[in-house]
């Protein structure tokens, strides 16, 4: 009996949204892409719906929007009852109201490890204790353009010559002050000891090769150190391809009869 496809349609075709479309459009098992939501006009040949539109036709909602996006995008989808893969994690940081929702509804919420690794390790840590986490995260200046710490504190990005510290603070307030960059960090917290206890330190690297980020974390019984580094988006240098393929990897562990953590 030939399997019944989930309709999935993307919230948001830039950089993560494509690596997504192109690989549902490849074929990936038990899926098709179904519509897609986006302000501008794409070369997709699936409709370009609005939001509730998207979450009526579809089974799983892909997001790949700014976090104050994402937060109305994850208000209808579990109202719908609908699968959200929800790569901005900033959004459960900056919105706790989301946490409220998912438990009283019957949609699901998925967050991918995006750019990061480890989390597999830190969640196994937190079903324990978790006594220290933090996270260190290195860019080139252009990718932290426009952010509202950059932009309040009237930082001059293209004048760093050095690698240099631009921010020092928990997750939560990270995810205020860098909510396009710090998607690793609220994951982190997400998956760890929270957004309060969770430190952040953020780096400016004109030198920087990629996106890179560095988790330190201790328990009583284990330290875990893991760092990646990253490529960024050619098209948005904020973002890592690595977020878009962890979207991927998180649609395929749906449908796999054996799923590794």
């Amino acid at each position: 009996m030939k399997q019944k496809l989930e309709k999935v349609g993307i919230a948001g075709v830039g950089a993560l949204g494509t690596i997504v479309a192109r690989a549902l459009i490849n074929g990936m098992d038990g899926y098709e892409l179904h519509a897609v939501s986006n302000l501008d006009p794409v070369d997709i040949n699936v409709p370009n719906v609005g939001f509730e539109t998207l979450v009526e036709e579809c089974d799983v909602i892909v997001e790949c929007l700014p976090a104050s996006a994402a937060r109305d995008l994850a208000k209808i989808t579990m109202e719908k009852g609908k699968t959200l893969v929800l790569i901005s994690s900033c959004a459960l940081v900056l919105h706790p109201e989301l946490h409220d929702l998912s438990r009283n509804a019957i949609g699901r919420i998925i967050v991918p490890s995006g750019a990061l690794s480890g989390l597999d390790a830190v969640s196994a840590m937190a079903a324990d204790k978790i006594t220290e986490s933090k996270i260190i995260s290195s860019k080139l200046p252009k990718g932290f353009k426009n952010a509202p710490y950059i932009v309040e504190n009237k930082i001059d990005i293209d004048s760093i010559q050095k690698r240099f510290m631009i921010f020092s603070g928990n997750v939560f307030d990270a995810a205020k002050a860098f909510p396009a960059n710090v998607n690793v960090a609220a994951s982190l917290a997400l998956a760890g000891i929270g957004p309060e206890k969770t430190q952040v330190e953020v780096w400016a690297d004109p030198d920087a090769k990629g996106n890179s980020h560095e988790i330190i974390v201790s328990g009583p019984g284990s330290i875990v150190r893991s760092k990646i580094e990253n490529v960024p988006d050619p098209s948005n240098p904020k973002s890592s391809m690595q977020a878009g393929y962890s979207i991927v990897a998180a649609l395929k562990k749906r449908k796999s009869a054996i799923t590794y953590f």
